[in-house]
């Protein structure tokens, strides 16, 4: 039985992987030119919808469910058009394109996502850009489950979240100031922890 589990996993998996491979082929192709026309979102949105097993996986969901928010009321404004191709081509240009799975965390981001997360009464501050959406969207989900948010890493702050298109390259870019403060607090013995979205996003289901 546990074999037979075992081989139903690994095809499970296999299968996952495979259509994850399909989605960065698709979006690749999609964002190409930089631009994202109503027809080629609603290709994107019928494909994920028949798909059900990769629209149910990170990042997947993600880009479901941003699809959904941007077609409810049947106008496409500039503002979602230029977010999502911003979505799609962190997807493309990141590891996941190598990988076929968004890394829980990336070498050289020092995150640690073997921690516990509980979200209620924990104080939270965000850093980096994020396919759960918008930074004050990750703060209101956060608040909406009785968390707390910080606007900057502070010893109150338990949690540090890096977004999942933060580049890896972090001590480069405008996101690594605040990591670097998270590490300055750890090596003075501040419990803070540095997690990567993925993560934060698990603990919120």
């Amino acid at each position: 039985m546990s074999n037979q589990f075992a081989v139903a996993s690994a095809t499970e998996s296999r299968l996952l992987k495979r259509s994850c491979e399909s989605l960065i082929g698709i979006c690749s192709g999609l964002v190409a030119d930089g631009e994202l026309n109503d027809k080629e979102i609603v290709f994107l949105s019928t494909w994920l919808a028949e798909n059900e097993s990769i629209s149910r996986t990170w990042p997947g969901e993600v880009v479901t469910a941003r699809i959904r928010e941007i077609l409810v009321d049947g106008l496409v404004t500039d503002t979602e058009r230029k977010y999502l191709v911003e979505t799609l081509q962190g997807l493309v240009g990141g590891s996941f394109a190598e990988t076929g799975a968004v890394p829980k965390g990336a070498n050289s981001l020092p995150v640690n996502d073997a921690v516990v997360v509980d979200v209620l009464a924990r104080c939270f501050c965000f850093t980096g850009q994020f396919l759960f959406g918008t930074r004050s969207a990750c703060e209101r989900a956060v608040e909406n489950r009785g968390g707390l948010v910080s606007p900057s890493a502070t010893r109150k702050t338990e949690f540090l979240v890096i977004g999942e298109l933060a580049s890896r390259a972090w001590k480069n870019t405008s996101h690594g100031s605040k990591i670097e403060q998270a590490l300055t607090l750890q090596s003075q013995g501040v419990p803070i922890q540095i997690i990567s979205e993925a993560r934060w996003v698990d603990s919120l289901r």
